[in-house]
């Protein structure tokens, strides 16, 4: 019998993270739900953490690391959109956009990779963030959000280099359209003159549903199998053509 691996999933609390928990959780793994709200699933281990904080990021890394004393996966979920335009978002919201989606990301990574080192049976941890289709093509209305996210995509295929030699692996997803409370929200935030030609481009190309949550959950269990030994440094765009 295989043993169980060790997960971390931020933004475990709804949408994409929570999808993500449920699936790693229903194939027998520990799985740990990092998020500032304690809505994860059930049969996962909540830890209380908001990712732009690094002190709180070490410390639930480290209770991972007391726990188990290996992460094979790591999943950075966790984000947050600000849409607006760019003469009217402020300081606090631009901060706060890249502390969540870009600077914490980097500091999950950094605390965790003496535990991803570890590894299971010899094969070592990986990594996988979910980025954005705003941080592969331009997206009106979202300056922040995509300099954030352009920065986590790139910042992956850096960490993929530099940690290849360790065996470390660390791919990207960009999702476009999910169906998750966060894009609703976003949704009724548009700014009210919204350019019909600007809309057009926040749209899938695809007919059909928008993307559910699960797809990019099996997209992250994917890249984490080990048939994706050899799969480090990607981005995988999964927007319906968007990019």
């Amino acid at each position: 019998m295989t043993e169980p691996r060790v997960v971390v999933i931020t933004g475990a609390a709804s949408g994409i993270g929570h999808a993500t928990a449920e699936l790693f959780r229903d194939r027998g793994d520990h799985v740990y739900g990092l998020d500032v709200a304690d809505t994860v699933p059930d049969g996962i281990t909540y830890l209380a953490c908001d990712v732009s904080s690094k002190s709180a990021v070490d410390a639930a890394i480290g209770t991972v690391g007391q726990e188990h004393g290996r992460i094979d996966l790591l999943a950075n979920v966790a984000g947050i959109v600000q849409f607006g335009h760019v003469d009217q978002i402020t300081e606090a919201e631009w901060d706060r956009v890249n502390a969540v989606d870009l600077k914490g990301p980097f500091f999950l990574i950094q605390a965790a990779l003496p535990l991803l080192r570890a590894g299971l049976d010899g094969t070592k941890g990986c990594v996988v963030n979910v980025s954005s289709v705003a941080g592969n093509a331009s997206q009106p209305y979202s300056a922040a959000y995509s300099a954030a996210k352009g920065g986590l995509t790139m910042l992956t295929k850096a960490l993929a280099v530099e940690l290849s030699p360790q065996s470390i692996r660390v791919n990207a997803i960009c999702p476009g359209t999910v169906d998750t409370p966060l894009v609703a929200a976003v949704a009724e935030s548009f700014p009210p003159d919204l350019d019909p030609r600007v809309a057009d481009r926040l749209l899938p190309l695809l007919p059909g549903p928008a993307i559910a949550p699960a797809e990019i959950a099996e997209a992250i269990a994917f890249l984490a199998s080990p048939a994706a030994r050899m799969i480090t440094g990607a981005v995988l765009a999964i927007d319906g053509a968007m990019s």
